[in-house]
């Protein structure tokens, strides 16, 4: 079978990836073998590539955070059916067989979109768990309202009843952002905190940092006594930076986050209601991802490529034969 591994560290893809032929797994006794049809490209993808990521794996690791599969067989001690539909959201997915335990894929319903589902497991995920713990009726405020995960939080905040305050660069996506559930929009600027706390209609408990930098600080002064500024995500900078009087003198929680820790702390019954809410809400179409271009898995080099293209308005997705279709 084909797979797709990280062979070196280098932020050029035709360096970094190669595409190898090498043994199709076996079936475990209490998991499933999956064919693997649908994944998308990640940033977390690049960070491997270009050794960014925390993660140092021994090389040549397989690449992919995530995808999509049909199992195709079963062990004698496992609960799931051939022909049962899995999301898969960990463990390098740029291959076309995985083998894998029951507790290790996210079973779904039957007419799930395969494209859609092969991006659940990371975007949505991640937005599900930076808002876990939110009671409905509280304020949280966001920057880097215009990415692919803020627009995820916001849907999530809507259907959740959670009050959210984004902050952007550009105030013309202040229509597009208030559609998708933000209760209010505010640019950034140095200046944030006050404006943050005009715009909120009540203490606002957590804020969500995607930037870091300079950014988490502004994001921590805006916060309330007792809430906490979780911080996901490196757009601006490697470095987080706090006005050291506000962290020494206020109780305000300052955390990371990780999506597959966060995913592997959630009970058996909590990460089943969590993906039947994704499920049913990228179903309604409140969650779906656009796609713009689609590749096989052996053109990885050409996918990746495009990703990186400026102007890219969509999900890159890697595919097996058949291509998955819509149901």
């Amino acid at each position: 079978m084909k797979q797709v591994v990280c062979a070196c560290h280098d932020p050029e893809p035709s360096i970094a990836l190669r595409v190898q032929e090498v043994e199709a797994p076996g079936c475990p006794e209490a998991g499933v073998l999956v064919d693997v049809l649908c994944r998308p490209i990640n940033p977390a993808d690049l960070l491997l590539m270009t050794g960014r990521h925390l993660y140092r794996p021994r090389l040549p690791e397989p690449v992919g955070v995530e995808g999509v599969g049909v199992v195709s067989a079963a062990g004698p001690r496992s609960r799931l059916r051939v022909g049962d539909r899995v999301a898969i959201p960990w463990g390098g997915t740029w291959r076309e067989q995985m083998a894998l335990a029951d507790d290790s894929v996210l079973p779904l319903p039957e007419g799930m979109d395969l494209e859609q589902a092969s991006m659940l497991s990371v975007n949505p995920f991640t937005a599900a768990g930076l808002l876990e713990g939110v009671a409905p009726g509280a304020w949280v405020a966001l920057n880097a309202g215009t990415s692919a995960v803020s627009a995820l939080v916001l849907s999530l905040c809507r259907a959740r009843g959670i009050h959210a305050v984004a902050v952007v660069r550009d105030a013309r996506a202040t229509a597009r952002l208030q559609g998708l559930g933000a209760h209010a929009v505010v640019v950034d600027g140095p200046d944030l905190p006050a404006r943050l706390k005009a715009a909120a209609g009540g203490p606002l408990v957590r804020g969500l940092d995607a930037v870091a930098g300079e950014a988490s600080g502004r994001l921590f002064e805006a916060l309330a006594e007792g809430g906490e500024l979780v911080v996901y995500g490196l757009l601006a900078d490697d470095a987080v930076r706090l006005p050291a009087a506000e962290l020494v003198f206020r109780d305000v929680v300052v955390r990371g986050y990780s999506r597959l820790r966060s995913l592997r702390a959630l009970s058996p019954q909590r990460r089943s209601e969590v993906t039947a809410e994704l499920v049913a809400l990228v179903q309604r179409g409140e969650l779906a991802s656009s796609v713009e271009a689609r590749y096989p898995l052996e053109a990885a080099v050409e996918a990746v490529a495009h990703h990186l293209r400026p102007g890219r308005s969509g999900k890159i997705l890697l595919v097996s034969s058949p291509q998955p279709a819509p149901s």
